[in-house]
């Protein structure tokens, strides 16, 4: 992938993942709330009041307005679970219609976030894709599958 982190990174991640669950961290102790801030118990849509919705498409708009060459909104769902955050959606124009990626044509629209001590980070990203080629996120970067067990 073009986007990938480093493999040290990944393995961290997957290291790190398996560990919380060896320790069996349960919502609401006081370990949950110093890993997960803020401490998201299940996949839950961020709303569009929170200013950690504009941050993270802040983030995505930066990469993906020079491959769109016009600015970007986002519709579609904005979900974060742990320190973890999905979207997935489509690309819009400033008039609420379709960006036409190039390649496929199409606006579909997925990028991941991690919160980590520095702050959110976004991971992986992309736009104008056919299938659902991130499902392997759980294994490649350590994301909770509970994104997709909705």
């Amino acid at each position: 992938m073009k986007h990938s982190l480093p493999l040290l990174f990944t393995w961290l991640l997957l290291a790190l993942s398996a560990l919380a669950e060896e320790l069996d961290i349960t919502p609401g102790s006081d370990l949950w709330g110093s890993l997960y801030h803020p401490a998201y118990e299940k996949p839950s849509e961020i709303p569009t009041s929170n200013p950690l919705r504009k941050e993270l498409f802040n983030q995505l708009r930066a990469k993906l307005e020079p491959k769109a060459g016009e600015p970007l909104l986002f519709l579609g769902s904005l979900r974060a679970y742990r320190n973890w955050a999905l979207f997935q959606g489509a690309s819009q124009d400033r008039n609420g219609g379709p960006i036409a990626y190039p390649d496929l044509g199409n606006s579909d629209t997925v990028a991941l976030w991690l919160r980590t001590k520095d702050g959110w980070t976004l991971v992986d990203y992309e736009a104008g894709h056919s299938d659902v080629f991130y499902l392997i996120w759980t294994e490649a970067y350590g994301m909770p599958k509970a994104f997709f067990n909705q």
